[in-house]
């Protein structure tokens, strides 16, 4: 059983439902069919009941009166008809209230296909870099192409840079009150798809930037992609793209910028899909040991999270004595009402929640029992006790921000970059399941548990904060450099110095 984010169960309300297996085959959807009250008030509560009662974190970041002001706020606004999308844009502000990143409301798989073929003719010509409420150019797949990369855009469409982010971050999750992990989101390609959604598409745009003169010039773009030169590479065989993978999610090496360090670059908790992590791990720190590395410095700046067992596995290699991963994994009831009706598109959907699995823990709470959760022992074998340094940002999240977390609470580290988009205190997840809403078809993302870190410090709704914060101009993220990289070979050289002077 992995923990956080690993099993993912589709249900719904009623067995006949298209998304359940063994049924005929589906009637044709009118995306444009326009549900009654009677329908979307049945979603709504059922919606309703399901967060309430069932959701392990609806009042960690929010209280229960702010919540009932929001769904009783949403359900009067709930107009005679409304199509799937606008119900699911009525929606989704007031599940992100919850401020957990793992609960999120989705349109249906065949609504979501079809909105991306209709907007094919309404992509957006600029793609951008987020700086506060600030929006500046990343990408110019324009009709101009003398735009300069870097400049300012403060309008679009009428709309000032700030109006727009902050329209769009209330529909976006996230854990706790941070905005990062919500703008490291529009800018990892979402944000086309949020801007049509809520402001809709046109085939040109007008746009208000500003140049690095400080003149600022209104300007209608459209989308116009520039056609590519060249052979397209040769499709690589099943194995290459498989290592190709493996590369992309984990590698080790020793820069030649600094002396006896090892470098751990895990993009991912979720290389256990094509290889051994265990093998893969000792055979990492067998390496680390051999050309013996003082400095050890692990990037996870692109660590989205994956399988806690990856993680714990990880520190094993990393703590001097008996050390907690996680704390708790708590559910407010045993089984979720549904699987207990069967209304679940997996047929073994209920194995896990079995008794071995989830077992009572107190009076109206459920824990989580797998091997990632409790005290463990370190590795005696190939275990890194020299100088560690962390590098984290906004795009750490889940299972890599507890690591981090629960690592920083027990161990010295140095943390380089900026705060995690995953909570310092937990997360909620462990198990995850994909409710239908019988009437609409709209997906609310379900976790299961609260997790919690070896933090023992108040939860005050903030990431995990680094020790030395890095900060980027626009044009050095045009550059691509690499800011936290280049801080933490200056703290290891600064720390061979003053070694050096006693």
């Amino acid at each position: 059983m992995r923990l956080l984010c690993v099993v993912i169960l589709s249900v719904t309300l009623f067995c006949w439902s298209q998304d359940v297996k063994g049924q005929g085959a589906a009637s044709p959807i009118n995306y444009e069919r326009k549900f009654s009250k009677v329908e979307l008030r049945a979603d709504f509560r059922y919606l309703r009941s399901i967060l309430e009662q069932e959701h392990p974190g609806v009042n960690w970041y929010t209280s229960k009166e702010s919540m009932n002001i929001a769904f009783e706020d949403a359900y009067k606004k709930i107009a005679d008809e409304m199509t799937e999308k606008d119900f699911g844009l009525l929606l989704k502000p007031l599940v992100a209230k919850i401020r957990c990143g793992h609960t999120d409301l989705r349109f249906s798989p065949e609504t979501r296909k079809w909105e991306r073929a209709k907007n094919r003719s309404f992509i957006l010509p600029l793609g951008f870099f987020i700086q506060g409420d600030r929006l500046f150019i990343a990408r110019n797949d324009s009709n101009d192409p003398s735009l300069v990369l870097g400049s300012e855009v403060l309008e679009i469409e009428g709309n000032t840079a700030g109006k727009i982010l902050r329209t769009l971050r209330k529909y976006l999750p996230a854990d706790g009150y941070g905005e990062a992990f919500k703008d490291a989101t529009l800018e990892a390609g979402f944000f086309d798809e949020y801007y049509l959604s809520v402001f809709g598409g046109k085939e040109k745009y007008q746009f208000s930037i500003k140049n690095a003169q400080g003149e600022v010039k209104p300007q209608i773009l459209e989308f116009k992609p520039r056609v590519p030169t060249g052979n397209r590479p040769p499709r690589l065989s099943k194995e290459d793209e498989t290592q190709r993978r493996l590369t992309r999610l984990r590698g080790l090496s020793f820069p030649k910028e600094v002396a006896s360090t090892a470098l751990l670059r895990i993009s991912s908790f979720s290389y256990d899909d094509y290889e051994s992590f265990l093998m893969t791990h000792e055979r990492f720190f067998q390496e680390i040991e051999q050309n013996h590395a003082a400095n050890l410095i692990i990037d996870l700046r692109q660590n989205s999270g994956g399988n806690h067992e990856i993680a714990l596995d990880l520190m094993k290699y990393l703590m001097d004595s008996t050390f907690v991963l996680t704390s708790h994994a708590e559910a407010p009831v045993m089984i979720p009402s549904f699987i207990l009706n069967n209304d679940v598109e997996e047929q073994d959907a209920s194995r896990a929640f079995s008794e071995r699995i989830v077992k009572k823990c107190g009076e109206g709470t459920y824990c989580l029992n797998v091997p990632s959760v409790g005290k463990h022992k370190p590795y005696e074998q190939y275990r890194f006790k020299g100088n560690l340094y962390i590098l984290i940002g906004e795009q750490t999240f889940s299972a890599a921000s507890s690591f981090v977390a629960s690592l920083k609470e027990q161990r010295k580290a140095t943390l380089v970059g900026r705060e995690t988009g995953g909570g310092e205190a937990g997360c909620n997840g462990g198990i995850i399941s994909t409710v239908v809403l019988p009437a609409t078809k709209l997906r609310l993302q379900f976790p299961h548990f609260r997790i919690t870190t070896a933090v023992k410090a108040p939860n005050i709704g903030r990431g995990v904060i680094p020790n030395v914060n890095v900060e980027y101009t626009i044009q050095e993220r045009l550059n691509k450099a690499d800011l936290e990289l280049e801080k933490t070979y200056e703290l290891i050289r600064r720390a061979e110095i003053s070694k050096l002077g006693h």
